[in-house]
């Protein structure tokens, strides 16, 4: 009797773990998982656009900021004295060109004057040639008349051609005129750089590594420090390739951060990598050459944090774990192959 119920015990036992691996196999097919998850969030780093001294900085280590709040200030005064100078250079401009559309409407009145000297004298060569015919005036008038006629046409020409060199000069007359323009030009980005100066934030979030003190040198192009935005959180999981034939874009997943064990976030996944981790390494194996040992690979698969919540503040880099619902997607794609 006691070996039948051993048996027995045996028996109900080895059915309940045969039971108890296939529910896992089940549940672990359906919902792939991973330990090698870290929480991320997009970085901005404030970098000013023009270089100066320090005036002022108005944020702290590990201190919240909001969008468009004020970060720090460069010393406006060099940039104040170009906006001066540029303004004062449109006003020279702008004097210029009065002064040379004042010259071509002179030129365009000697262009008249030698026009209508012109007229009269080609009347008089004429007459004289009329009457030189008519014999009632010599030759010499008549030479006198034609070298008169040839000198009002040589200022003639002489006027309009100086008209001609004005009006290139001046170009376009009025406020698009290329000497206004180019002082404008120069003006507009004198309060550009002016205005960089105040370096702003450009999302909600937290600040990090500010090292920035009053009377520094802010360099352009180069963040003192950085800014964690809060308004959008990620995790990048690291899955083994072969879960990815189940997972798709749009699956729920759960989260847990190991900061908070006792929290579950809602997931959902929104982009799957198209290469594995180690093909983006600075020194990516050589799988062909050596001894070759397969080794499994994993896949970042990007999954949003849906319910991010500022009772449980996220960290970027904090560890986390991944677990994703996927559905019977049935069997994964093939693709044919070609041969080369």
């Amino acid at each position: 009797m006691r070996k039948i119920i051993r048996w027995s015990l045996l028996v109900v036992i080895g059915l309940g773990l045969i039971g108890g691996g296939y529910g896992y196999y089940e549940y672990s097919k359906y919902h792939p998982n991973t330990d090698d998850a870290y929480l991320d969030a997009h970085v901005v780093r404030p970098a000013p656009l023009v270089s100066g001294r320090v005036a002022q900085v108005l944020v702290h280590n590990h201190e919240q900021v909001r969008n468009g709040q004020l970060l720090f200030r460069i010393d406006p005064t060099p940039f104040r004295i170009a906006v001066a100078r540029a303004r004062a250079q449109l006003t020279q401009a702008q004097r210029d060109v009065h002064a040379e559309v004042a010259e071509v409407r002179a030129d365009q009145a000697s262009v008249a004057y030698a026009h209508a000297i012109y007229v009269n004298d080609l009347l008089k060569a004429r007459r004289a040639r009329n009457l030189l015919s008519e014999g009632y005036a010599t030759e010499q008038v008549d030479d006198d008349a034609i070298a008169a006629l040839r000198s009002a046409r040589a200022r003639l020409h002489l006027a309009e051609s100086q008209l001609e060199a004005a009006r290139r000069k001046l170009g376009q007359p009025g406020p698009h005129n290329q000497l206004i323009e180019i002082a404008q030009a120069n003006l507009n980005n004198a309060l550009w750089r002016l205005k960089q100066t105040h370096v702003d934030s450009t999302c909600d979030g937290d600040t990090a590594k500010v090292k920035l003190r009053t009377g520094n040198m802010a360099l352009a192009g180069q963040a003192p420090f950085v800014i964690v935005c809060a308004h959008f959180w990620w995790v990048n999981a690291n899955f083994k390739e072969t879960d990815l034939s189940r997972i798709r874009v749009g699956d729920p997943a759960r989260i847990h951060v190991d900061m908070y064990p006792g929290h579950r976030f809602r997931g959902k996944v929104i982009s799957i990598s198209p290469a594995a981790g180690t093909a983006f390494s600075l020194l990516p194996p050589e799988n062909a050459t050596g001894n070759w040992v397969k080794v499994t690979q994993r896949v970042p698969v990007r999954v949003v944090v849906l319910d991010a919540s500022p009772a449980y503040p996220l960290r970027v880099g904090a560890s986390a774990s991944v677990t994703i619902k996927v559905a019977d997607h049935g069997p994964p794609p093939t693709k044919a192959h070609v041969a080369h």
